[in-house]
């Protein structure tokens, strides 16, 4: 593994994400029963939804971390080594594209406006 900090930081913040989805699906399913047991406190402080939610979401992330041999850590390094081939524009290329943007934008509106005086313009003579 080249990137192994990057490829850790990844899944540490895939794992916060799902363990904010993981916790709100349990507080749901947990909710439906007439008696509310996703706000049913473990040792007196600890609801049952975020233990419900910390365990799916624990264990996601360690289907993904080590499942099918590492063959997602393999390719999280590859994304990382693609993401670091792409570089920035210079300032010359973005004021080109910028040019050609609004050149573009300007060709639009006159060909829009032409073909809505035309379209406006057969109406009148429909009606």
């Amino acid at each position: 593994m080249k990137n192994g900090k990057l490829i850790l930081i990844a899944y540490a913040v895939f794992f916060a994400a799902v363990t904010y989805f993981a916790v709100s699906m349990a507080d749901a399913v947990l909710g439906i029963r007439r008696i509310d047991l996703a706000d049913y406190q473990l040792a007196g402080f600890l609801p049952l939804k975020a233990l419900v939610g910390l365990f799916l979401s624990a264990a996601i992330t360690w289907f993904l971390w080590a499942g099918k041999k590492g063959h997602y850590r393999a390719e999280l390094d590859e994304v990382i080594e693609e993401i670091k081939k792409v570089t920035t524009p210079t300032k010359d290329e973005t004021r080109v594209t910028t040019i050609s943007v609004f050149v573009f934008v300007g060709i639009m509106v006159v060909v829009f406006f032409v073909l809505d005086l035309i379209w406006s313009n057969f109406t009148l003579l429909i009606y």
